[in-house]
């Protein structure tokens, strides 16, 4: 969703531990990161910026500011490793290593980071001030070229142009046998188009009729037509408007806190916790502790406070303070029903192998009230009018046994600030569980009827890589958020004032 979206960082450093004798040190800042390329992140740190080097000053603010990706749906890590420069020499007065999304994702987007030899580093970033537009364009071709002795099949494709490099962005459906085709009208994100386009126009698949580049700036100042290479033809904007759209990065700029709850599936289905085989196998990393990881420590990022409500669903309970006859489908994942909450991933872990000694394993699987509960909590967000959206991310092994009672629960779980994915472990039929999914345009439940896409499913088996499993599985969660607050009419809270003097520490003099 937000591919191609930048922040900016700024940075500064409290309490740096002083390296010069007959001075202060002379701290700078390099900052690493791991690529993310062909859906693999790279091992390796590689460079991706430093600041300047400040003279004798052990509590710098650096005037240079880092252009960052931002890409919500990957874990992004960073490492920052702080020096004292001495001509081409330098010691190291400490490093720490984080996540852009546990920056962004910092209230006020601001993050303070304990050095690993004393000192703070502060992070400060923003959203670059070019994302919010939106283009509606159609464009119609007009003597197009075909071969020797027919008319063309003609479609195009968009590039977005930056830095020497080309990215594909858009691609028409093919218009049949036509030299004047009218190709659909369709929407392209700022960020996904920039500044600077290429338009190629294709006979068919792959035969090149014709190319130009194109700037978003002709366009707003109404030039409309643009003749294709090699005699092609020309091409026409019949329509280009520009709308103002909010971004998930101005809500969460805005203050958004996204409140995660989780449910784990503890059906029969799933095998004694004590076999080999079983999907719940006690101390090892199975498909639910990896399901956990690589979603849990990314939306965390968003969450100020860390608190996770657990509950597990399809278990008769045998904790020490918690025990029942009859299966429950909706429990604290505790043991405590007074007390749902895990603190944080480790938590979270520690709270489901501790449940596994506790539980023995049942069925049916419900899904109804674990939504009912989460439904509570989200109408209470609503009603009280807080910043927050909340994700109930349910992992399951198989096809649930109350869909039409979760279809109707989700027709009212529109209207609400929530969220749900599904990931489903093991190698069950998961066919039916798709028809939650909006995404599926030939299910018996279309989330259209309820205004808005709000259920994402994923089956693990399909990306067993965490990184491609979190990205498949978050991609359009930022889409989901914001959807539902233009239909409650809800706009961003205003950005954070970035002030390096408001911290306590402030900037020691240079002597």
């Amino acid at each position: 969703m937000q591919s191609g979206c930048k922040i900016t960082l700024h940075l500064a450093c409290r309490k740096l531990k002083d390296k010069d004798t007959f001075s202060k040190s002379d701290p700078q800042i390099l900052i690493f990161g791991k690529q993310f390329r062909n859906n693999c992140l790279d091992q390796n740190w590689s460079i991706i910026g430093k600041t300047e080097t400040i003279q004798n000053n052990l509590n710098p603010n650096f005037q240079t500011s880092i252009i960052l990706d931002y890409i919500f749906e990957i874990k992004q890590p960073l490492r920052f490793e702080v020096r004292d420069v001495d001509g081409d020499n330098f010691d190291d007065l400490g490093f720490v290593e984080t996540t852009v999304g546990i920056i962004f994702g910092s209230r006020n987007q601001t993050c303070i980071l304990d050095l690993n030899q004393g000192g703070k580093l502060i992070t400060m970033c923003e959203k670059n001030q070019d994302l919010n537009e939106l283009y509606i364009m159609q464009i119609k071709g007009s003597n197009l070229k075909g071969s020797w002795c027919s008319q063309p099949n003609p479609s195009f494709k968009l590039y977005k142009c930056t830095n020497s490099n080309e990215f594909f962005a858009y691609q028409s459906e093919l218009v049949h046998k036509t030299s004047n085709p009218s190709w659909k009208t369709f929407q392209m994100k700022q960020f996904k188009i920039g500044d600077k386009f290429k338009l190629e126009v294709y006979n068919s698949i792959n035969k090149i009729i014709g190319s130009n580049y194109i700037t978003i700036e002709q366009l707003k100042k109404e030039q409309r037509e643009f003749y294709l290479s090699n005699n092609g033809g020309l091409i026409q904007f019949l329509q280009f408007e520009t709308l103002f759209k909010y971004t998930f990065m101005d809500y969460i700029q805005g203050g958004t806190q996204l409140n995660l709850s989780i449910a784990i599936d503890f059906t029969l289905s799933n095998k004694d916790q004590k076999q080999y085989d079983s999907l719940h196998r006690i101390y090892s990393q199975n498909q639910y502790a990896q399901a956990l990881t690589s979603i849990g420590e990314i939306l965390l990022a968003y969450d100020y406070d860390k608190q996770v409500s657990c509950y597990g669903f399809g278990a008769k309970l045998n904790f020490p303070n918690l025990k029942t006859n009859t299966l429950s489908h909706c429990f604290p994942l505790s043991g405590d029903p007074n007390n749902t909450n895990a603190q944080g991933l480790d938590g979270i872990m520690q709270m489901y192998q501790n449940a596994l000694n506790y539980l023995i394993f049942s069925g049916p699987t419900y899904f109804g009230p674990l939504i009912v509960e989460v439904m509570k909590q989200a109408t209470f967000i609503k009603q009280q009018g807080l910043n927050q959206y909340l994700i109930l991310l349910i992992i399951t092994d198989g096809a649930i046994h109350d869909m039409d009672q979760v279809e109707q629960y989700l027709e009212q779980a529109a209207f609400l600030p929530i969220s749900i994915i599904i990931i489903g472990v093991g190698d069950d039929d998961f066919t039916l569980m798709k028809r939650l999914d909006g995404d599926v345009s030939d299910g018996l439940m279309m989330q259209q009827i309820n205004k808005r896409d709000l259920v994402q499913f994923v089956p693990f088996r399909d990306f067993k890589d965490s990184m491609l499993l979190a990205k498949e599985v978050l991609e359009e969660l930022p889409d989901q958020l914001v959807n539902y607050m233009e239909m409650q009419g809800i706009k961003p809270g205003p950005s954070p004032v970035h002030q390096m003097q408001d911290f306590n520490m402030t900037q020691q003099q240079i002597s």
